[in-house]
């Protein structure tokens, strides 16, 4: 994986009414489809996060996590970061400083592993940022 990007943007958390919002990026030597996404996780302050609260926005539209797998003509691209949107208020405020663990599963369409599979590669990666 590219040791060179860090999973999670510096500076990136930002809070808001309904909750708050973290910016990643594609940890991965190329472009893929949002349908390579198998899986998004995250966890504040120690805190796991229920997915179904959060939304994945990218190319000026959001998705939730369960949408994900049929987006196969959506891409992440290389240079762009995705944001991550969590729909609980309270958990964030503007000044905070707060513990952020993301983890994405990529899957490799074009590594074949074996019989209708294909390489999958977890990217981890955790941060201390002040909320803006």
């Amino acid at each position: 994986m590219g040791a060179s990007v860090q999973l999670i943007v510096n500076d990136s958390l930002c809070a808001n009414e309904d909750g708050f919002k973290i910016q990643v990026r594609l940890n991965w030597y190329r472009s893929l489809p949002l349908s390579c996404v198998e899986d998004v996780s995250l966890v504040l302050d120690g805190e796991s996060i229920d997915k179904a609260s959060i939304v994945f926005g990218i190319n000026e539209h959001e998705y939730s996590l369960d949408e994900m797998a049929e987006l196969v003509d959506e891409c992440w691209f290389v240079q762009d970061y995705a944001t991550l949107t969590v729909k609980q208020p309270g958990k964030v405020s503007r000044g905070g400083k707060h513990t952020v663990d993301a983890q994405i599963f990529l899957r490799a369409p074009y590594i074949p592993v074996g019989p209708g599979k294909f390489l999958t590669m977890p990217s981890r990666y955790s941060t201390v940022q002040v909320a803006a």
